[in-house]
């Protein structure tokens, strides 16, 4: 075989690790201590990951090297069911790259180092929201932690932080301007801050209050013309922007309590429910699928064990699509 064959069948070889690449699915199922993968279809596939003393909550994939970053609350002990300040961090195929490998989250001016929401900017760049705010007597901190950082085992948090003024830290997302947006269930509002000088550039709760739906801003998602879409935390409600900056209506009404985060992937947005299963473990929570037109339909459910069918969740918190195999 010549040189050219050689190379061409070592660089055809090298390529070869990304046909194996593909989308899945992860849930935090925060009663199970688990974290379980579905296929991009919503077939279980297996447990991701066991996180042991903690509970799973908020999930995020890095962009930069597929690593998966977990939000926590306590177990058990005297403390179960608070939010902790406690990171966990896995490689994308679900192992610790050492065991219990977490990292702490410090913030030495902020109400409490709790916290819940997080998210990947396109860089690898992590912003970690706390989670308690003016009730505590300050803002809700969004700290943000570089991509060269998030190896150390207690990465530092870049100086200048985002503050928001608000009693709750739920889901985090970009505009479509690039500006860093947070919803607060108690406080019926979204802000949106510019990530460069911490400035707010919107606040959504005139428009929110004025859509007369109770709205309880959980889960928050933005589509490509910038129209903002929520979900309700207590009254089970989606709502969305009829145009960006326009009135808010309401899409669809599902039948339970909605902790998670809404994820919006092509034209369907995912949220997932929490509190369908009592403590017995009977029957799992599913995740629905909602179209932006509001049509809905169970996307991931199955029966009381052993007929489980593709669901092994309860107490579902956050989902996300994530490149498994892709770094």
């Amino acid at each position: 075989m010549n040189k050219r064959l050689l190379i061409a069948a070592f660089v055809a070889l090298l390529g070869s690790a990304s046909l194996h690449a593909a989308e899945r699915i992860l849930v935090a199922s925060n009663r199970s201590n688990s974290i379980e993968e579905f296929s991009a279809s919503g077939t279980w596939l297996r447990t991701f990951a066991t996180t042991g003393p903690y509970a799973p909550v908020a999930l995020a994939q890095s962009p930069t090297n597929g690593d998966i970053f977990v939000t926590t609350t306590w177990a058990s002990g005297p403390l179960m069911g608070q939010l902790t300040n406690k990171i966990l961090r896995y490689d994308e195929n679900g192992h610790f790259n050492v065991d219990w490998d977490t990292f702490t989250v410090s913030c030495g001016l902020c109400p409490t180092a709790q916290t819940q929401s997080l998210l990947f900017d396109s860089s690898g760049n992590l912003r970690v929201a706390t989670a308690y705010g003016t009730d505590l007597g300050g803002p809700i901190y969004i700290l943000e932690y570089l991509a060269a950082n998030l190896k150390l085992p207690n990465p530092p948090a870049e100086p200048s932080p985002i503050k928001a003024t608000m009693y709750r830290g739920n889901q985090m997302a970009f505009n479509k301007s690039g500006d860093l947006c947070i919803a607060g269930f108690i406080d019926h509002d979204v802000q949106c801050f510019d990530t460069s000088t911490g400035a707010k550039t919107h606040d959504y709760s005139a428009e929110i209050v004025a859509s007369g739906l109770s709205i309880e801003p959980g889960g928050l998602a933005f589509d490509g013309n910038d129209r903002m879409y929520l979900t309700s935390i207590f009254t089970g409600q989606l709502a969305k922007e009829t145009n960006p900056g326009g009135s808010i209506v309401p899409l669809a009404t599902l039948t339970t309590q909605l902790d998670g985060n809404l994820v919006l992937r092509g034209a369907n947005l995912y949220t997932t429910t929490f509190n369908v299963s009592p403590l017995t473990f009977s029957t799992p929570d599913p995740v629905y699928e909602v179209s932006t037109s509001g049509t809905v339909s169970k996307f991931i459910y199955g029966t009381a064990p052993p007929a489980l069918g593709s669901d092994h969740i309860w107490g579902a918190y956050w989902m996300i699509f994530y490149c498994y195999d892709c770094f």
